[in-house]
């Protein structure tokens, strides 16, 4: 007997409640959170998203700056090994999105009257390692490597948070061995 009046207490209290208006809710409630919730998720991704590329730029360049810190007389273009550099160690950024600085100095103590540019550039060759580039990549020296990021995307929704665009760079500079 003693089930059976609890049987009994648990649809009444079921039927009671069924006729208050609430039966939708958990549904209302739901749609409202969760429409707040995608966009905070979403938000979250793109920042993320964001966070990535500039890990990739970065480790690039340390790579980049790691690679023609070892290459005195070792190389005819340390231009292009600067970018091939970047791009292994950062195969999800678009080449064609990438542009590169680099700066060779020989002399580091005496200023940067000594030092040679490269901006732009992805090639720096020579003939022989004691001419061009090359030559100014010499033991206790220094290179600088910047690789600029030209177009990276902060939209959501539609709306675009860097209208014109957003531009990342990470600069690195060692000392030559």
């Amino acid at each position: 007997m003693k089930f059976h009046r609890e049987r009994q207490s648990i649809l009444a209290r079921v039927h009671s409640r069924s006729g208050t208006g609430e039966e939708g809710q958990a549904l209302v409630e739901f749609a409202l959170v969760a429409s707040m919730l995608l966009v905070v998720v979403t938000g979250v991704l793109i920042f993320g998203i964001f966070e990535m590329q500039l890990m990739s730029l970065t480790e690039g360049v340390n790579s980049a700056g790691r690679v023609l810190a070892v290459e005195a007389g070792l190389t005819l273009d340390p231009c292009a090994d600067a970018v091939k550099a970047v791009q292994n160690a950062a195969p999800l950024l678009s080449s064609s999105n990438m542009s590169y600085t680099i700066v060779l100095n020989p002399t580091p103590s005496s200023g940067s009257s000594t030092a040679q540019t490269y901006a732009n550039k992805t090639t720096c060759s020579s003939t022989s390692t004691t001419t061009g580039a090359p030559s100014y990549l010499v033991s206790g020296g220094s290179v600088s490597v910047t690789a600029y990021l030209n177009k990276c995307s902060l939209a959501m929704f539609g709306k675009n948070f860097a209208p014109g665009g957003c531009q990342i760079y990470q600069t690195i500079t060692e000392a030559v061995q």
